[in-house]
């Protein structure tokens, strides 16, 4: 099964907003990739009159949180003014060698988002960016018919993982190499 890659356009806002833009962003791709029995929970922004339903999972919840919290202290570290995160679905396989069955994590969906600072950003302007991207994680979730056998009975069939891009402007090749190369999970 190959690797399905969403890129979702450039959603501009100010530093004050970016950990709950990427929260909800993140939460809506999980949220459609919850299986089983999902307790949905309505969320609305602080930033802006925003409305998105997330799955209520306190370890993905505690999960983004985290990441979050990287991502805006990287900016600062950095003081860069873009930003770039993507979430990637797994499949755990068999691999058989020799002598031994091993599992391993093979990255099956694959979603990038980037952030733009901007030094000011309408309510309106940000809404709309925020409404298209939600559809658009709508509209190739229901298009995509490439999900693997679900293993698991809980709420997260396929374990995931939450990278953030670790420099501001990389190199064309580093930047195509990326794109393509699936982020290895951690175990």
């Amino acid at each position: 099964m190959n690797c399905n890659q969403y890129i979702l356009e450039e959603i501009n806002l100010q530093y004050s907003q970016l950990k709950e833009v990427v929260q909800c962003i993140l939460h809506s791709i999980l949220f459609q990739r919850s299986l089983g029995t999902v307790k949905p929970r309505d969320m609305t922004l602080d930033c802006v009159e925003f409305s998105y339903v997330k799955a209520d999972d306190p370890t993905s919840s505690k999960n983004i949180e985290d990441k979050s919290e990287e991502l805006l202290s990287s900016i600062i570290k950095r003081k860069a003014k873009t930003a770039q995160l993507s979430i990637s679905f797994y499949e755990k396989r068999a691999k058989t060698n020799f002598f031994t069955t091993t599992t391993e994590n093979v990255c099956w969906e694959q979603w990038i988002i980037s952030f733009r600072l901007v030094p000011t950003m309408d309510q309106k302007t940000l809404f709309s960016q925020l409404t298209d991207s939600v559809n658009k994680i709508i509209e190739n979730v229901n298009q995509d018919k490439n999900i693997p056998p679900i293993q698991a009975s809980n709420q997260m069939p396929f374990p995931f993982s939450i990278q953030i891009s670790g420099s501001e402007n990389p190199g064309v090749a580093d930047m195509v190499w990326n794109m393509f190369k699936p982020p290895q999970i951690s175990k």
